[in-house]
């Protein structure tokens, strides 16, 4: 009987450390997340302030060009994709907060394991490469269009 207290000592020190293991490692791959998470919001305020460069752009172009019906209705479809743009960054930064909250208050250890915030984590991130590849497109399409009617 008194072998079998070390033994089992030992076996509930090691259950004891792994999750100890466990628990630092789920904290920094949190503190990454919450890294990450901070260059996507860098990443969407750039933006912002771009499509606003943008608008001012086409305002100041429309401003000294001459009436064409063309230039307007192009025009028009740059403003609106301009809008959207600021609604689909204006819509992932919500899902970004949201996402900030459940990092902040530790969810991970109450009910949110570190495989469903993981996943979570990609589709954000995916998201946020999508938004950042279309954007730079279009900014590269509507500066391209006005190289050439300018």
């Amino acid at each position: 009987m008194i072998a079998i207290l070390p033994a089992l000592s030992l076996k509930i020190y090691f259950r004891f450390m792994n999750k100890e293991i466990v628990m630092a490692n789920a904290e920094l791959k949190v503190r990454q997340f919450q890294h990450e998470s901070n260059t996507w919001k860098r990443n969407l305020e750039f933006l912002i302030q771009e499509n606003v460069n943008l608008k001012n752009r086409l305002a100041e172009v429309l401003q000294t060009i001459p009436d064409d019906e063309d230039i307007l209705e192009a025009a028009e479809r740059y403003q609106s994709e301009f809008l959207r743009e600021d609604e689909t960054i204006r819509l992932m930064r919500g899902d970004i907060s949201k996402h900030d909250a459940l990092l902040q208050k530790g969810v991970y250890e109450n009910g949110f394991s570190i495989k469903e915030l993981s996943r979570k984590q990609k589709k954000l991130s995916e998201g946020v490469k999508v938004i950042v590849a279309g954007f730079n497109k279009l900014k590269f399409d509507f500066n391209n269009y006005l190289g050439e009617i300018l």
